[in-house]
């Protein structure tokens, strides 16, 4: 067995380990880890991989890399411990705001309410679309805001193609009001299973200006 001693480096491009050892090579500047034949990549064990830069990119030898990064704005050391299983379907990651990240169950969007606003202008066609309203839901109130008043004798009201008044019948709006002003309605009707497409019924009456927003305020309770 022979030792070498003060070894600088080699001319060649490429320094093979053993007879069937791994190949070590550089590449565009970057020293790559081969088989011994250098037709692939080989796997490196390591206790602890130390990166001096901010950036680790996967898939590095395709046009279809995965970069992760550090953000510029790190101004201490941080550790971060995930998970030490997959978790299950429908659960998300949760931090205790000290590094540490576990699996809980992901927050029910039963009784928080939503609201849909539609514009309605005074030469929209009729009947006009406004949204689904999901199955199980109940509306809880529909706001009519006039932000431009209405000239003529115009109409509207809300509810589905079968039931075109189910939530404001057109005599609880009255669009001729001046600007800013709210007329607020509390149907207070039962959800029913399915879901419901909402519509605005308007009758233009001669209006020539106007122009309103209808707010739909939903929530599905438990």
């Amino acid at each position: 067995m022979s030792i070498w001693k003060d070894l600088i480096g080699t001319v060649l491009t490429s320094f093979k380990i053993g007879l069937t050892g791994n190949t070590i090579d550089t590449n565009a500047g970057r020293l790559r880890v081969r088989d011994n034949a250098n037709t692939a990549f080989s796997a490196i064990a390591t206790l602890r991989p130390d990166v001096s830069g901010d950036t680790i990119v996967l898939n590095s030898e395709s046009a279809n890399t995965y970069t992760l990064r550090r953000p510029v704005s790190q101004a201490a050391p941080l550790s971060v411990t995930f998970p030490a299983t997959t978790g299950s379907a429908g659960q998300v990651v949760q931090t205790d705001g000290a590094g540490t990240w576990t699996y809980v169950s992901a927050g029910s969007t039963a009784d928080r309410e939503g609201v849909d606003t539609t514009t309605l202008s005074f030469g929209d066609t009729s009947p006009k679309t406004m949204f689904t309203l999901p199955a199980n839901a109940v509306v809880n109130s529909i706001r009519v805001t006039i932000d431009t008043t209405f000239t003529g004798t115009p109409t509207l009201s809300v509810g589905t193609s079968g039931s075109v008044s189910k939530y404001v019948a057109s005599n609880q709006i009255d669009l001729k009001q001046p600007a800013a002003t709210i007329f607020e309605i509390y149907p207070g009707l039962a959800p029913i299973g399915t879901t419901e497409v909402l519509q605005i019924t308007y009758a233009a009456g001669g209006a020539t200006t106007g122009s309103s927003r209808i707010e739909v305020f939903y929530c599905n309770p438990q």
